[in-house]
């Protein structure tokens, strides 16, 4: 503007009429930046309303409104009778002091000495398999286009239409929910589990499970036996609650416990269904031999049930829950890959003790899932919709794993040794060269879009025996695989 009034500068105020934020915005935020540079020095007298409106060319309510809002936020004050003047503040601090603002790389470098061992466990990775619909391949992933879409919906209206604002709140976490009553009648059918609703307690996911089962259960320094290969985000939770972790190694059966030397152990975390990332099942012989390993130590194990609803070939293969007769278990399952992720649905079973326990946990940490949330899915369950949901889901995916097995045994045969037919969402591809560089092709199939992950990945040490590729095929179409088997292999072709 380039005008003064009574000592008052008005130059760096420029206000735009034609723009998209109001003009009382654009003139607090002109006066404040003055105030915080020391442009506008502590003490100044604000020109009256009236004087500020015509030099600005601006009505006055637009001067009063800024004024006010500067003045409840402290950097103005009123003398009475006298006017309106600056107030004394410390000026701002300028770029690369204290927490100003300072160069990207400097303030990298400054908050990574910031974060605790915990952060550092927990955010170690830079570069991830990210859901997010778009890629194809992907190895953990469901085909969200197959969410049964009219049924939720119709779901919801129910629900809102019954006017029960009940479900709105927070809700009595001591009694069980419908969908605790639900799971409790599906696991018995569909897993062989049989519990009552007080023993399943409903959380936000399987991670955050996991989660709950840390903070309950272990004091750092605890020991934890943990699979190897085996589930990172998982495991960085443990790492996180400052645990100490030994390898429990995996074989053809799956985690042997006979690997584990360590007698004090406190938890086990294994997947028996389907181990994750090798993919194999546990058979009945190693399942018992868990179980009496865990007795003999009094050691709880967690076993995550993740994927195993996605079997293909006979009928679906227990839990380890199934055979356990002492409460040395501990299911955690979740329905992210059997409806949509983002629901955050997850629930766990354990002895009603240690249920009661949990719940006032999540009682003082995270509340409860919401109530609304699990009306609908469990009447999803309770009228049959989720198992039929499931049965498609099975041969819609055994179709696309048939075409991905196809294309990979032909067109791949030079490249990959010929995979199995695997459950779950993907299948588990060993290279034939293994000098490749992995960490190259992987690099090049994230550029191309597609979400297929190297075996290392799931080492504690990041490094695998053997290189291999997991490739999914559950959230891709067979026109998708086709097309991104094309990309896959000129990711990998390329020198």
């Amino acid at each position: 503007m380039g005008r003064t009034i009574d000592g008052f500068s008005l130059d760096g105020l420029m206000l735009d009429g034609q723009g998209a934020r109001p003009l009382y915005l654009q003139l607090y935020d002109g006066l404040r930046e003055m105030i915080l540079s020391g442009a506008i020095a502590g003490g100044t007298r604000i020109p009256s309303s009236r004087v500020l409106s015509e030099s600005l060319g601006v009505s006055r309510f637009t001067v009063v409104t800024a004024l006010d809002q500067l003045a409840a936020e402290g950097y103005l004050h009123s003398a009475r009778g006298s006017g309106t003047y600056v107030e004394t503040v410390p000026r701002r601090q300028e770029a690369g002091t204290g927490l100003g603002r300072q160069p990207d790389d400097a303030a990298t470098g400054r908050f990574e000495k910031m974060l605790s061992r915990r952060g550092q466990a927990l955010t170690w990775r830079t570069s991830l398999t990210l859901n997010d619909g778009s890629q194809h391949l992907h190895m953990a992933s469901p085909d969200h286009r197959l969410f049964p879409v009219d049924i939720w919906s119709r779901l919801t209206r129910e629900v809102y239409a019954e006017g029960d604002f009940r479900i709105v709140n927070y809700r009595e976490i001591f009694q069980p929910s419908l969908l605790e009553e639900q799971i409790a009648r599906h696991i018995a059918v569909s897993r062989g589990i049989r519990c009552e609703p007080e023993e399943v307690v409903t959380t936000l996911g399987g991670h955050h499970a996991v989660t709950l089962l840390a903070e309950l259960l272990l004091n750092p320094g605890d020991t934890v036996a943990f699979e190897e290969p085996g589930m990172a985000a998982i495991r960085s939770i443990f790492q996180s609650a400052a645990c100490n972790i030994v390898p429990m190694h995996v074989d053809v059966s799956g985690p042997n416990p006979q690997t584990v030397a360590h007698r004090d152990i406190k938890l086990a975390f294994v997947t028996a269904a389907k181990q994750q990332p090798m993919t194999v099942a546990m058979p009945l012989k190693r399942k018992l031999e868990m179980l009496h390993w865990a007795a003999d130590r009094d050691t709880l194990i967690i076993e995550d049930d993740l994927g195993s609803e996605f079997r293909y070939r006979g009928g679906p293969i227990p839990p380890l829950k199934a055979l356990d007769q002492a409460g040395q278990v501990i299911y955690v399952g979740a329905f992210s890959m059997t409806l949509l992720q983002s629901l955050r649905v997850g629930y766990m079973i354990m002895p009603r003790a240690l249920a009661e326990r949990c719940r006032r946990l999540i009682q003082v940490r995270y509340r409860a899932l919401p109530q609304f949330t699990e009306q609908i899915v469990g009447r999803l369950i309770e009228d049959g919709h989720y198992t039929r949901h499931l049965h498609r889901m099975r041969r819609i995916y055994a179709k696309r794993q048939t075409r991905l097995l196809q294309i990979l045994r032909s067109d791949f045969s030079d490249i990959f040794e010929p995979p199995e037919f695997a459950s779950g969402f993907y299948n588990l591809c060993y290279f034939k060269d293994q000098s490749i560089d992995e960490n190259a092709v992987l690099i090049r199939c994230r550029q191309q879009n597609l979400g297929v992950e190297q075996l290392s990945y799931y080492y504690a040490d990041r490094t695998s025996p053997r290189k291999a590729l997991l490739v999914g095929f559950a959230a891709s179409n067979e026109d998708e695989i086709e097309h991104a088997t094309k990309l896959l292999k000129h990711c990998i072709d390329v020198k």
